[in-house]
């Protein structure tokens, strides 16, 4: 009887170690036997299969320590084989194994980093297409299963940190990933910097994380971690993400966050308000306290009985400023929503007759794109070849000569387009919902006319004088 059919007839009697033990054996006469060595993968990824997939049915998926050392023996074998890579059989069937579990198994996120790019193949990097939209690519779930595994136990992880970084780096060039699915790997490497203690290159990563992240605290609180050694710039920062915890659950690193850094500079009222808010939270979730909770609270300077009615207030307050230290070139725009974008992922911000700006949706607040001709602030970064707007906010108002209020008789043209007192403009579209000859209201704007080769005003709103909604 051959050795692939007694590795067969022990894995039919589901015995694995047994199996694998017969191939290791033989393994040891014939090194380079790579038909063997497939053979002895297989046994591998049914042993897995047969540890993880129980787990993961479970409401709580960490395995527990008996469980984990078989999987990390068996998943250790693996790195044994070494396999000439690439291998097809190392395909999403072993990874799926490892969905959510994999940051559990240092061994085989350690086989990840010693393979490098040569595990993955070409289809590796494209990410998936599904009912749901885009799902990631393996080599960006991998990146991001090592750096968990890494970031669970840092001081003890016998993972290279620098090794990591790097195949992040790799998986946010080569992957073939939406540029807001790679914003995770820009966290991820964030979090690692923060814990080996380079707080400008951390700096460096949640700023990218921030350009798309920009409305959730979670982006900020991270930012301001970076700036141990400047309080008064971290309180700024984290007051910024707490005017985006629209849920009080999400304000609650930011709390624990704030309360220290406002100890640090002394402003122990803000800090006795921060930590009395943080505990109605606690105690609406019946949550306990964490220690380093406990510990301000246990400071001589907390007061328990303060009134912290007006603490959102002056976070607002605080928050203010907070943009200059989130782009390279800060720059404040004033202008009017014109157009949303026909893919409804964006819109298009008129400022003046020279800058007409573009935004994505989730840069709006609450991800929400207000009605064209609505006031707005917009912050730019000027750092790039053209402005790149960063955030936007509503406005009172946006009074500019080369924005016009108007009322007047609307008539059609025959082509569908139309005129209101006969120079400005409107468009087929805005045309279409009213009768020809009403009367109307809206707002123009100045916009080159290459007919004419000349500027003229061209409608963004229109409707009836008398129509009670607008």
């Amino acid at each position: 009887m051959s050795i692939f059919a007694d590795i067969r007839e022990l894995k039919s009697r589901n015995d694995l170690e047994g199996a694998w033990q017969c191939g290791w054996q033989a393994l040891q006469d014939e090194k380079n036997n790579e038909f063997l060595k497939t053979s002895m993968f297989w046994v591998a990824y049914a042993a897995l299969k047969a540890l993880m997939e129980p787990i993961k049915s479970r409401p709580v998926i960490t395995p527990r320590p008996p469980e984990q050392q078989a999987i990390d023996l068996w998943a250790s074998r693996i790195s044994a084989l070494e396999l000439v890579l690439p291998s097809e059989n190392i395909d999403f069937r072993l990874w799926n194994l490892f969905t959510r579990t994999g940051k559990f198994c240092e061994p085989i996120c350690s086989y990840i980093l010693q393979s490098g790019r040569k595990i993955f193949s070409s289809d590796d990097h494209k990410p998936y297409a599904t009912d749901k939209g885009e799902s990631p690519s393996t080599v960006l779930k991998l990146a991001r299963t090592v750096a968990a595994c890494y970031l669970m136990n840092p001081q003890t992880s016998n993972l290279s940190a620098p090794r990591v970084v790097a195949l992040i780096n790799y998986a946010e060039e080569a992957a073939e990933d939406s540029a807001a699915g790679k914003i995770w790997l820009a966290y991820d490497k964030a979090k690692i910097f923060l814990q080996a203690g380079d707080a400008g290159r951390a700096r460096e990563a949640f700023l990218a994380v921030l350009q798309r992240k920009r409305s959730e605290p979670w982006a900020w609180f991270g930012l301001a971690s970076t700036y141990a050694e400047e309080p008064h710039i971290a309180i700024k920062l984290l007051a910024s993400g707490l005017t985006f915890a629209h849920d009080p659950k999400f304000s609650v690193p930011g709390l624990v966050d704030i309360a220290a850094r406002f100890s640090e500079t002394g402003a122990y009222q803000n800090a006795s308000q921060a930590l009395s808010k943080l505990m109605a939270i606690y105690t609406e979730n019946a949550w306990p306290p964490k220690d380093a909770v406990v510990t301000l609270m246990s400071s001589s300077w907390y007061d328990a009985a303060i009134d912290w009615s007006d603490f959102d207030s002056a976070i607002h307050d605080l928050a203010e400023g907070a943009d200059q230290y989130t782009v390279e070139k800060p720059q404040h725009y004033l202008g009017l929503l014109q157009s949303i974008h026909a893919s409804e992922k964006g819109a298009n911000i008129y400022v003046s007759r020279d800058l007409t700006l573009s935004a994505r949706k989730s840069l709006f607040p609450n991800r929400t794109i207000p009605a064209p001709g609505t006031p707005l602030k917009v912050l730019c970064d000027l750092a790039p070849d053209k402005p790149e707007v960063v955030a936007v906010e509503l406005s009172e108002h946006f009074d500019s000569p080369d924005v016009r209020f108007f009322d007047g008789t609307l008539r059609v043209t025959d082509k569908g387009f139309g005129f209101v007192n006969g120079d400005i403009f409107i468009q087929a579209s805005l045309a279409s919902a009213h009768p020809n000859n009403s009367e109307t209201t809206g707002v123009a704007v100045a916009s080159f006319d290459k007919a004419k080769n000349r500027y003229g005003w061209k409608a963004i709103t229109l409707r009836l004088k008398d129509d009670p909604v607008a």
